[in-house]
Order: structure tokens, then sequence, then C-alpha cells
């Protein structure tokens, strides 16, 4: 049962910046935890989803961050980009005047 845990482990955190990481995590955790209660409500709430989008913008900006500092600036712009575009959908599903 440890074997599993260390090998786990080395693929989370090999060749990666492990504070970045553990970040990423906790929000992942927080992720999930919104889910589960946005599938207990039984409606469309606009405002889970909002917080789901910037929970997952800010896991890619963190992970711009660590792609940068790794010196693999192509993929660090692609996070960036994909972050931007997680911004602007949550905020065109809190706008809901339209």
């Amino acid at each position: 049962m440890n074997s599993i845990f260390i090998k786990l482990s080395n693929s989370l955190f090999k060749n990666r910046v492990k504070k970045i990481v553990v970040i990423q995590l906790i929000l992942l955790i927080l992720l999930f935890i919104f889910f589960s209660y946005s599938l207990n409500s039984g409606i469309v709430n606009y405002l889970y989803n909002a917080f789901f989008q910037i929970i997952i913008a800010f896991i890619n900006v963190l992970f711009c961050i660590e792609q940068y500092i790794l010196k693999k600036k192509g993929i660090s712009i692609t996070y960036l980009i994909l972050a931007i575009l997680f911004v602007y959908s949550a905020i065109k599903s809190l706008n809901l005047y339209y």
C-alpha cells in the first residue's frame, strides 16, 4: 500500500514546483466540493458555474506560472490564454441581463 502512495507522490511532484502543486490540489478539492454541492441543489445555479470557471482559471494561471518557471514558455502562454477564456466565460455567466 505504501508503494502506491510513493508512486503517486513521485508522479505528482516529479519535475514540478511543489508549492504550486499543493495549492492546485487544494483548489481541486474545493472544486469537487462546489461540484458535489451543486449536484444536490437540483437547479442550475449560475453563481456556482462562475465559481467553477474562476477556480479552473486560477488553476490554469498557477500551471502557467509553474511552466514559466520551468522554462516552457509555449505551454505557459497556452495555459494563460485558457485562463483568460475561463474568466471571460465566468463573467458572461454572471451577466444575466442580456
